[in-house]
């Protein structure tokens, strides 16, 4: 079993799909064709039964008719008064009674039925014994029936060695015999005669048994079975049925009963249950017909839907092969609703999604590297730079211009953070530190004319961020809010703000200035500009810690403008580790 669902899983789709269709379409069809020819053969076997009890009875009808013959034969002689002179009375002329009644009368019986085998009259007169026609009756001393006639005046029906034989006693009108002489009249008949209607029954081996009034068998006879057969020895109360079965000799046999009211017999038909004959080849080739013709539309139609639903299944399976070998530009769909059609518009859907992922991470790339070249344009060499600064603040010193010297030590402060020794990661005490040198160099440049508050949360300090992310924020500040601020309309403030929000960072930058359209605030950061500019802010941030970080502007015309960045609460350290193991 288990070899055959190894080789079954191995098969080809299309394969398991129309063995399975076979399978399942078969088992019915089969049923049905064999519940039909069962039910056809038992329909046909019911009609063999019904032909044969109606043959049965016409033979019974028949042997019936005869029997009424015969007795009315009987009547003619034992109530003829000729007869009853000769036999009862002892009187008249025999000699001539005899030629002229007895010998005619019993010829032409004998001519006219040839079923009659012998009619004789047995008396004890032995003065009137003549031929075979009137015999001595102590020939029958020895015969069952001869001492039985003087108690009935009935015809009394018997078989002695195969053959079927009647007799009735000659009686006077009260009944009774009279003369010293009794006489019983007997007929010989021929028992196959009786039976000759059974040749019409087709059947393989049967017998026939005949039942008198008391349940008796008077006859037996089988045709074409076994002579062994100890049909007589069955009880007769095994038979009182209309149609029956008994057992003998490890055979089941049928037997059908018909009664015969003239004689007062019963007639029993036997034979052999697998006798009965049952032409079911018409119903075998019908079926076979009927069989073959719905499996081939079966076939046909096993053929036709396998083939639907396998053909968009291989189709997609060549699809994906091409992918796999690496075209995914290829346009998968399809216009079907089922499974299949959703299977291939999701693959296709799949496909369109990778695209747009590859293509987003190899803009990503070419942003971060324009980023780091932008980066790398900015930096000057960084020991000309200090030691021009250097120069300037001893010559400051030299000529006592502290206010000279102080901006000069800040601006150097500063490009030592910016710098950051080449390093992308800095601490957010040292950002934090780097954002206010630069405030104070730009506060000195405008004449002191705005505040700058930073206002950030001590917890804040111990983690890291990327290098350079609040200056150009803060450029931004001042160059579209403070610069722009009107004459008299107030002084200029920006604020810087730092707070920790569940596990990210969180940073607002703020000013007090004109302000911006909801459509302009929505433009800066996809919008590029010269030098770190807010977009590149923003996609440094998502390069580095994904699409859910990043820069968020709020403004409203007249009421300042407020920059939102978040990003995770990280150690450089233990951020690089992280993402060294996932690379």
């Amino acid at each position: 079993m288990r070899t055959f669902l190894a080789y079954f899983q191995n098969l080809r789709f299309k394969q398991k799909l129309f063995i399975s269709y076979m399978v399942v379409s078969i088992i019915p069809v089969v049923v049905l064709g064999m519940f039909s020819y069962h039910q056809a053969s038992s329909f046909l076997l019911q009609q063999a039964k019904q032909n044969l009890d109606g043959s049965i009875s016409q033979i019974a009808e028949t042997i019936n008719y005869r029997a009424k013959q015969h007795e009315a034969i009987i009547n003619s002689i034992t109530q003829n008064v000729v007869f009853k002179r000769i036999f009862i009375s002892n009187d008249g002329d025999f000699p001539v009674l005899y030629r002229d009644y007895v010998d005619p009368f019993f010829s032409n019986i004998l001519d006219f039925n040839h079923d009659i085998l012998q009619i004789s009259v047995f008396t004890e007169n032995q003065s009137i014994l003549r031929g075979e026609y009137i015999l001595p009756l102590e020939l029958t001393s020895d015969l069952k029936w001869a001492n039985q006639q003087t108690h009935s005046k009935e015809t009394q029906w018997n078989i002695k060695n195969g053959k079927l034989f009647a007799t009735r006693p000659f009686v006077s009108e009260e009944g009774v015999q009279v003369g010293k002489t009794p006489a019983v009249l007997f007929l010989s008949i021929d028992a196959d005669s009786l039976f000759q209607g059974l040749d019409d029954i087709k059947t393989n081996a049967y017998g026939i048994l005949i039942l008198d009034k008391e349940g008796k068998q008077i006859l037996s006879k089988n045709m074409k079975m076994s002579a062994e057969l100890p049909i007589s020895s069955l009880p007769s109360s095994q038979l009182m049925e209309r149609i029956g079965s008994f057992s003998m000799q490890a055979t089941d046999y049928m037997y059908i009963t018909a009664d015969m009211a003239e004689p007062g017999w019963k007639l029993v038909y036997f034979t052999p249950k697998s006798g009965i004959s049952v032409d079911a080849r018409s119903i075998v080739s019908a079926t076979a017909l009927i069989v073959l013709v719905c499996l081939a539309g079966l076939l046909l139609i096993i053929w036709m839907f396998s083939n639907t639903f396998v053909k968009r299944i291989i189709k997609l399976n060549k699809k994906m092969m091409i992918v796999e070998n690496g075209n995914l530009k290829i346009d998968v769909s399809s216009q079907s609703r089922d499974e299949i059609g959703q299977l291939t518009n999701r693959f296709g859907n799949m496909l369109v999604n990778i695209n747009t992922l590859i293509e987003e991470v190899y803009q990503s790339k070419i942003t971060q590297k324009e980023a780091e070249l932008k980066a790398l344009q900015t930096q000057i060499n960084p020991h000309f730079l200090y030691n021009t600064l250097s120069i300037i603040n001893w010559k400051a010193l030299e000529i006592d211009a502290m206010e000279i010297s102080q901006i000069t030590n800040t601006v150097s402060r500063f490009y030592r953070t910016v710098l950051n020794k080449g390093r992308d990661f800095i601490p957010v005490r040292n950002e934090l530190e780097n954002a206010k040198d630069y405030m104070h160099i730009q506060s000195i440049m405008h004449n002191y004319r705005f505040d700058f508050i930073c206002e950030v949360d001590e917890a804040l300090l111990r983690y890291d961020m990327i290098n350079l992310i609040f200056q150009p924020i803060l450029e931004n500040a001042l160059e579209h809010g403070i610069d722009k601020l009107r004459k008299g309309s107030g002084r200029g403030c920006i604020t810087l703000r730092g707070y920790r929000s569940g596990d990210d960072l969180a940073f607002c930058i703020a000013d007090n200035g004109p302000g911006m359209s909801k459509e302009l605030a929505e433009e800066v950061i996809q919008l590029s500009s010269i030098g770190y500019g807010l977009k590149n802010v923003h996609d440094r941030i998502q390069i580095r810690f994904g699409q859910s970080y990043g820069l968020r502007i709020e403004s409203e015309l007249g009421h300042g403008t407020s920059v939102f960045l978040n990003f995770p609460a990280y150690t450089a350290e233990g951020y690089s580790r992280e993402d060294d193991s996932t690379r």
